[in-house]
């Protein structure tokens, strides 16, 4: 059983996305639910659910940050239904709504002038 718990993690990192069940992850692993969710935990330190949800909210911080992607769009890729809930755990996770998380971290990209002069030049 030691080694089925990280095998499921993995499953979970790269599946964050698709609809998973608790049922469905114990029956991966071999287990009964309840006995699955007490060695998730064992293991981890948090429920099955608990860490489905921290990649999701892991993966939409970064895609929040280096894409132009709506925050719709990203409650999407992450695998969250609704937008109110995503935006609800999200601000609960860090503290802000996810437009002003991507507001506070996004970068601007600044194009020097000579590049802008040299991409005209060739036109």
């Amino acid at each position: 059983m030691a080694e089925t718990i990280p095998r499921v993690r993995d499953y979970i990192n790269r599946h964050y996305a698709k609809p998973l069940t608790v049922p469905h992850l114990a029956q991966l692993a071999r287990l009964s639910t309840f006995h699955f969710i007490r060695a998730f935990r064992a293991q981890t330190g948090v429920t099955p659910h608990q860490y489905i949800r921290a990649r999701r909210i892991e993966r939409a911080c970064e895609l929040l940050v280096t894409t132009p992607m709506p925050v719709t769009e990203v409650c999407d890729a992450v695998g969250f239904q609704s937008l109110g809930s995503f935006s609800a755990l999200f601000r609960r996770v860090t503290g802000e709504a996810p437009a002003a998380y991507r507001a506070k971290r996004r970068r601007t990209v600044v194009i020097p002038g000579c590049f802008i002069r040299m991409y005209r030049a060739e036109r």
